[in-house]
C-alpha cells in the first residue's frame, strides 16, 4: 500500500481492529498485514478503497479470533481488554480509539459474542455501517445481517451502567478513592459502591490478583483492605481516562502498573463494577 494510503485509513483500521480485538499490538499485527497483502495487488481495480479496507481488516479480526478462543481458555485467570489511556503522550492513532472506541465496558461485555456477532454489532454501532454494507463485508445477507444484530443486541441487554463523567460526584469519587489508597482505609470509597458490585481482575499469569470475579462490595473492600499492607497501592496514582471513563493509573518507576476503570449506576448512583488489568502485557497503551 502506498504511504498516502497508510496515512489516509490507518486510524480508522486502527479503530475497528482494536475494538474487534480488545488488544492494540495484534490490531497494529492486523493492519500491516492487509498492508502487505494489498501491495501485491492492482490498486486500479479497487473501486472503492475504504470499503475494501474496512472489509480485509474486519475479516482478518473475525479469523483471528476463532483461533485465539482456545488461547484465551487456557488464559490465567480472566481475561480482560487492553485499557487506553488519555494520559498525555497518546500517539494520534491511539487518540482517536480512546476518543471513539466503545466504553471499556462494553469491551468487557462483548466477550460473550462470536467474532462475526462481534463484527456486526461494532460495523453497526460504532461506524454506523447500513445492514447492506455490513452484509457486503461479511459476505451475508442484509437480513441476515440484521437478525444477527437484534441476538446481539438482547445478549448484552442488562440495566446500563453508565461511565462516571465529569461532573461534581466525580471529583467527590477521586478523592475518596485516592484517600482509601493512601491511608488503607476503603471504608468511604466502598459506601459509594452498589452492594451487589462486581471486581474484575486481569494479571496474566505474570502479577499476582484475583484469579475470579469478586463479587459484593463488603469482598471488595476485605480484598482492598487486605492486600493494601503489602503495598498493592503504592506508588503515584494518577485520575486518568480509560477509554473515555473515569479511570486511574498506578505509576512505579515511571511505568505504568495498573489500570482501573469503572462503570456508574445512574439509577443507585453508585459504582457497579471495577477493572483492573495488571497484565504488563496489557499496558502499552497507558503512555506517560
Amino acid at each position: 500500500m502506498t504511504e498516502a494510503l497508510y496515512k489516509q485509513y490507518h486510524s480508522l483500521l486502527y479503530s475497528i481492529a482494536y475494538r474487534m480485538l480488545g488488544t492494540l499490538n495484534d490490531a497494529e499485527d492486523i493492519i500491516q498485514d492487509v498492508y502487505l497483502e494489498i501491495q501485491q495487488q492492482d490498486l486500479v481495480r479497487i473501486g472503492n478503497m475504504k470499503a475494501y479496507l474496512c472489509k480485509a481488516v474486519t475479516n482478518r479480526c473475525i479469523n483471528f479470533l476463532q483461533s485465539a478462543r482456545s488461547r484465551r481458555e487456557i488464559y490465567t485467570g480472566e481475561w480482560l481488554p487492553e485499557p487506553v489511556s488519555a494520559l498525555p503522550g497518546l500517539d494520534p492513532a491511539e487518540r482517536i480509539v480512546q476518543e471513539e472506541t466503545v466504553s471499556y465496558a462494553l469491551l468487557v461485555m462483548m466477550e460473550r459474542l462470536n467474532p462475526v456477532e462481534r463484527a456486526v454489532f461494532i460495523l453497526r454501532e460504532a461506524l454506523e455501517y447500513s445492514y447492506r454494507e455490513i452484509g457486503d463485508t461479511l459476505q451475508k445477507s442484509e437480513e441476515n445481517c440484521r437478525k444477527i444484530y437484534s441476538r446481539v443486541k438482547a445478549k448484552l441487554v442488562r440495566k446500563e451502567a453508565e461511565p462516571l463523567h465529569k461532573s461534581e460526584r466525580e471529583e467527590q469519587f477521586v478523592k475518596l478513592f485516592l484517600d482509601a489508597a493512601k491511608t488503607g482505609d476503603f471504608a468511604d470509597f466502598i459506601a459509594q459502591m452498589t452492594a451487589d458490585a462486581v471486581l474484575v481482575t486481569d494479571g496474566g499469569g505474570k502479577v499476582r490478583c484475583a484469579l475470579r470475579p469478586i463479587y459484593g462490595s463488603h469482598r471488595i473492600r476485605a480484598l482492598f483492605e487486605g492486600i493494601w499492607p503489602r503495598g498493592y497501592f503504592s506508588g503515584s496514582l494518577l485520575p486518568a481516562r480509560i477509554n473515555g471513563e473515569l479511570g486511574f493509573v498506578l505509576i512505579r518507576d515511571e511505568r505504568p502498573v495498573l489500570a482501573i476503570s469503572m462503570t456508574w449506576d445512574w439509577e443507585q448512583s453508585r459504582i457497579d463494577r471495577l477493572f483492573i488489568v495488571s497484565n504488563p502485557d496489557k499496558l502499552h497503551g497507558i503512555r506517560l
